[in-house]
């Protein structure tokens, strides 16, 4: 019964401490406390070290349903298929560090933990199955005041904070129990629980002495809040209408200053060919509404496709009888005064909905495909993370277009500052979720891209919450749930890089360079006390 008490504690502290499920943050300081003491129990019995899974596989479980169960709202499959692979994985994580820990059965190995868990969240950013919400680090998007640090080392800085005070917090409890001296033990817990929260503080009073602004952008922000389930999909939608209601609602904030409209994810929900956009009415409209504008550029969410004459990649479905291809994308488009409307696709790609996992490799798998706004299969990607630059009267203003899922990627995202980008808009479209904790986390999460790449960050959600972020992650702007809703907004464009910007997830390869330095150590050690006994 111990045990089972032992998962359940875990599971609600890390719930608990997580974002729109609690917020009670410095919880996650101890959420892993628990585990590790049912770790320690469990190897000082003669139970085998394997069952350790039997019961950190619940903990992970409920920790995952948890915090992310409104995912569900949008497919029960998905949910579940979500929930049960990420904890997998999770278990697997901590089985392995488990593992080694006992086999190397030294001081040193038991802090294996950090780098070896650093080393997952980092891989799973990066592969088919990435699901990165539960990133440690994201715990601290509703507390920015205690992170402003990670503009040096982005959101694994902040899992490496968690995971070393829990493992620390434990070693002290075991002091207590074997009744030790842990005065200097208790000094290190606090200083580095309330060092990076001072440095945080330090780094605020002198964010308002950048010198690094190029100069103000205008900008209107539209929140449509068009229902995903009932209007925006729905058999008699047409995007002529969507963009009457869109302009409609633009018009009423625009001014000769306004430099962009800012409009959500799949604003555009029908897909049309993207060369023949102004062969449609609502293109011409766009288009037309642009040239009138004294200054404003449009960016809009919009759903897409494009023919090739050879397939081109994973996402290329044959067209009958034609020997031409084509591919879907989710997509954002400028259109401007001065150039032809230009797109950019999403790349990182919501598994199961717009990415067949693994389909690659296993072609056979497209079919398991699961049907969600109008898509179904692979949709196409960028080779790369790109941005738009908008004509100006001066200089090329450059903005990079995130769509919905992409603003939980650190690295994606710095990826695209690197190349230019002095603006961050997010375009999204959180209606799938309900009135849940799910779109209110994905609002707060990028407020750590705004720490991270030091950019405003401008948000336009379909439903859910649009507002304005600035660089040191404080919101200055939020719209209401469920309200149509327009605001305008004046940035600041920067230039500068971060340290993170510049060198990304550095501490996964300080990761792995601890994990070889170990091992290294442990070989040599090894072949020392084999040399000893031959001799």
């Amino acid at each position: 019964m111990k045990y089972f008490f032992l998962v359940l504690l875990s599971s609600c502290l890390l719930t608990l401490s997580f974002p729109y499920t609690g917020s009670f943050t410095p919880f996650v300081f101890i959420g892993f406390v628990a585990l590790l003491f049912l770790r320690h129990q469990l190897l000082s019995t003669e139970i085998k070290p394997w069952k350790l899974s039997l019961f950190t596989f619940p903990a992970f479980l409920l920790w995952n349903i948890g915090t992310t169960w409104w995912v569900a709202n949008a497919s029960i499959p998905g949910g579940v298929f979500a929930f049960t692979i990420n904890a997998i994985l999770m278990t697997l994580v901590f089985g392995l560090w488990s593992l080694i820990d006992r086999k190397i059965a030294r001081n040193y190995s038991f802090w294996l933990l950090i780098p070896i868990w650093l080393l997952f969240e980092f891989g799973h950013h990066r592969w088919d199955l990435s699901w990165p919400w539960l990133t440690l680090g994201n715990y601290f998007s509703v507390r920015t005041g205690w992170v402003q640090w990670y503009e040096w080392t982005g959101t694994l800085g902040g899992s490496a904070w968690v995971l070393l005070l829990n493992l620390l917090i434990f070693k002290l409890i075991l002091r207590f129990q074997r009744k030790e001296n842990a005065k200097w033990h208790i000094i290190s817990i606090l200083s580095i629980l309330i060092f990076p929260i001072v440095l945080s503080q330090i780094l605020l009073s002198f964010a308002h002495l950048s010198t690094t602004t190029i100069r103000e952008f205008k900008a209107v922000v539209l929140q449509p809040n068009i229902d995903p389930y009932t209007e925006k999909f729905a058999a008699s939608a047409n995007n002529e209408a969507f963009t009457d209601s869109l302009l409609i609602l633009a018009n009423q904030h625009v001014t000769a200053q306004t430099d962009l409209v800012l409009v959500p994810e799949t604003a555009l929900p029908l897909s049309f060919l993207e060369d023949r956009l102004l062969t449609f009415e609502f293109g011409r409209k766009l288009k037309a509404q642009v040239a009138k504008w004294p200054q404003a550029n449009l960016l809009i969410g919009a759903s897409t496709h494009r023919i090739f004459n050879s397939k081109q990649s994973v996402a290329s479905s044959p067209i009958p009888n034609s020997g031409s291809w084509y591919e879907s994308y989710n997509s954002s488009l400028l259109v401007t005064k001065k150039t032809t409307p230009k797109y950019v696709h999403k790349s990182k790609l919501v598994p199961g909905v717009e990415l067949v996992p693994f389909s690659a490799y296993l072609p056979f798998l497209s079919a398991l495909a699961i049907e969600n706004g109008g898509t179904s299969g692979t949709l196409g990607i960028e080779k790369s993370p790109k941005i738009f630059e908008i004509p100006m009267d001066s200089k090329p203003t450059k903005i990079a277009p995130i769509i919905c899922y992409e603003s939980i990627y650190g690295d994606f995202v710095r990826q695209q500052v690197q190349k230019g980008a002095q603006l961050l808009c997010v375009i999204t479209n959180d209606g799938w979720w309900g009135d849940t904790p799910g779109y209110q986390q994905h609002f707060s999460f990028a407020r750590l891209r705004a720490i991270e790449t030091r950019r405003w960050v401008l948000r336009s959600a379909n439903t859910g919450t649009s507002g304005s972020i600035d660089p040191t992650g404080k919101i200055i702007k939020k719209t209401a749930y469920w309200t149509k809703a327009a605001f305008a907004e004046s940035v600041s464009l920067r230039s500068d890089l971060t340290f993170y910007t510049q060198y990304g997830d550095w501490p996964a390869g300080l990761s792995l360079s601890w994990i070889l330095l170990v091992l290294s150590f442990v070989f040599m050690e090894k072949s020392r006390h084999s040399s000893k006994a031959k001799v």
